[in-house]
């Protein structure tokens, strides 16, 4: 049981009395919080906790353990959670900033952070899991508490604050950080001002290519087939089988490999005005990330370990190896330690050269096989058409759509022949007239487009004023052709066992050799339509 009092016209005074069984108060040790020392102040003028500003998925709870979204200007009562989003929160004079997939409730008349990540604004008092933390008017404070607990830290940017762990009221300074388990104090150098960008809204995690058998939870127990083109959101888990492997790319670029035996949980990905803001854990396996520059903070954790990047190429591990090939990598569940370009770092040890093994091998060959330049080729396609049908080649794991009125097809790939994809027809069949159609070809980022002008004509072309006349061993045959799609249909005469063509367009004469038998006279247009007589 924790009792807490002020003292009224002096400096605040907060008592904090651990009553055990049926000791008395002057049994047991007292620590005194004194508002000289910057403690309990702040927390009297924050008496309230109120959301100024909040975007994406918050959500406040209300009696009973009910969640409901934030809207507008909003009283934090009991307890505040987020998604992907961000929150900020008012507390007396000072600031609660609650990044994605955070949580806090309310204490004492202030916050109490569970989970998450959190920048505080002095000045400004809340609890840390328990642990009473202020922050002077100046300060600019990060919390760190990982799910799990690989990282449970404060640290300060910028003033001072003390934190009350136990009895012990410990100061932490300007470019020092104090360990929450071990109340350890070590430097700090910010190296992930996610706090600093300018909220956009959700990114995007979608599903760019996979290998075996790839699974997909989402919220339930039974998952499903993860497929191409598939967009993950917060909350939801990838798995892969022996053999197996999926690629996942994000807003703006950049891609994580997950390989077989393995399970990816997204936390959050937040689209900021620098690109995005990636969390991930990683709950088993291997976990190949490119990360492109200028694209925001890119984080993953592992049980064992949390990784922060910003532009590099990298391997983390579930049980926390980190193999970095290109750039570097921060550690801040190791005390901030840093992986450079040619190292890897076990969990707690030292980094020594890098050993590439045939796992490594292999990413590096499939990322070659990602910057293949992509090829497209749109085969030759009549003029005129009955319906849309449309062929093209490129590489066999490129997508192909073509647009036309407004509407966007996919080509299936063609089972028998690699990299040709086909369209037979549209579903649903647009009127005749001509078109404009856009097939275009995408890769992994690279998108090749070509256009085509086609016309879809579905009526037959006019045979009229045919007459046949016998001089001697000649026949002549008279008529006309008239077509609106074609410039000049075919017309074909089969006399017997004979046929003859011509490709023409309004009155025609033609000299054929006599038969006793019909003759058949057919006109055919560009797209395919027929009409035909039959001349005794």
């Amino acid at each position: 049981m924790k009792l807490s009092a002020s003292v009224s016209g002096a400096p605040s005074l907060q008592i904090c009395v651990p009553l055990r069984g049926g000791l008395s108060a002057g049994m047991l040790g007292i620590g005194l919080w004194v508002g000289a020392l910057g403690l309990g102040q702040a927390s009297a003028q924050a008496a309230f906790l109120t959301v100024r500003d909040a975007a994406g998925r918050v959500e406040i709870q209300e009696t009973g353990n009910v969640w409901r979204t934030q809207a507008g200007v909003s009283a934090v009562a009991l307890g505040l959670r987020t998604g992907t989003g961000r929150a900020v929160l008012q507390s007396g004079t000072g600031q609660v900033v609650v990044g994605s997939a955070s949580k806090l409730r309310t204490y004492l008349n202030e916050a109490d952070l569970l989970e998450g990540q959190f920048l505080l604004r002095g000045p400004v008092a809340v609890h840390v899991q328990g642990n009473h933390l202020f922050v002077d008017g100046t300060g600019q404070v990060r919390v760190d508490l990982a799910p799990g607990g690989s990282t449970l830290r404060v640290a300060v940017i910028s003033g001072s604050s003390r934190l009350a762990i136990g009895t012990r009221v410990t100061s932490v300074q300007a470019g020092q950080q104090i360990a929450l388990k071990t109340g350890q104090i070590s430097e700090f150098r910010e190296t992930d001002p996610w706090y600093a960008a300018q909220f956009k809204g959700a990114g995007t995690a979608t599903i760019e290519a996979t290998r075996g058998a790839v699974k997909l939870f989402r919220g339930g127990a039974t998952p499903i087939n993860a497929a191409v083109g598939d967009d993950l959101a917060a909350g939801e888990r990838l798995t892969t089988d022996t053999g197996a492997w999926a690629e996942v790319g994000f807003t703006g670029g950049g891609y994580l490999r997950l390989t077989e035996q393995s399970e990816l949980s997204v936390i959050a990905i937040d689209k900021t005005s620098q690109g995005r803001e990636v969390t991930l854990q990683l709950l088993r396996g291997s976990a190949w990330n490119v990360v492109e520059k200028g694209q925001g903070g890119y984080k993953i954790t592992t049980p064992v370990v949390s990784t922060a990047v910003r532009g590099t190429v990298f391997r983390v591990d579930a049980n926390g190896l980190v193999k970095v090939f290109e750039g570097q990598v921060a550690l801040p569940s190791d005390e901030d330690a840093t992986v450079s370009q040619g190292e890897q770092r076990q969990q707690g040890g030292e980094a020594q050269p890098l050993t590439p093994d045939a796992l490594d091998a292999f990413n590096l060959a499939r990322d070659a096989e990602r910057a293949r330049p992509l090829v497209f080729k749109l085969d030759p396609t009549p003029a005129s058409l009955k319906d849309l049908a449309l062929s093209a080649r490129s590489l066999p794991d490129a997508t192909v759509t073509a647009t036309i009125a407004g509407r966007t097809v996919n080509l299936s790939a063609s089972e028998g022949t690699e990299g040709l994809f086909r369209l037979e027809r549209l579903q649903d069949t647009l009127p005749e007239g001509d078109y404009a159609v856009q097939v275009k070809a995408t890769r992994f980022g690279q998108t090749v487009t070509q256009t085509r002008q086609i016309r879809l004509d579905r009526t037959a072309p006019v045979l009229s004023n045919l007459r046949a006349s016998v001089k001697g061993r000649i026949l002549t045959l008279t008529g006309q052709v008239a077509d609106a799609g074609t410039a000049q249909p075919l017309l074909t005469v089969t006399v017997g066992s004979l046929s003859y063509s011509w490709r023409v367009q309004g009155k025609f004469s033609v000299l054929l050799p006599a038969s006793a038998v019909p003759v058949r006279v057919g006109v055919q247009d560009g797209a395919g339509n027929e009409s035909y007589a039959v001349l005794p």
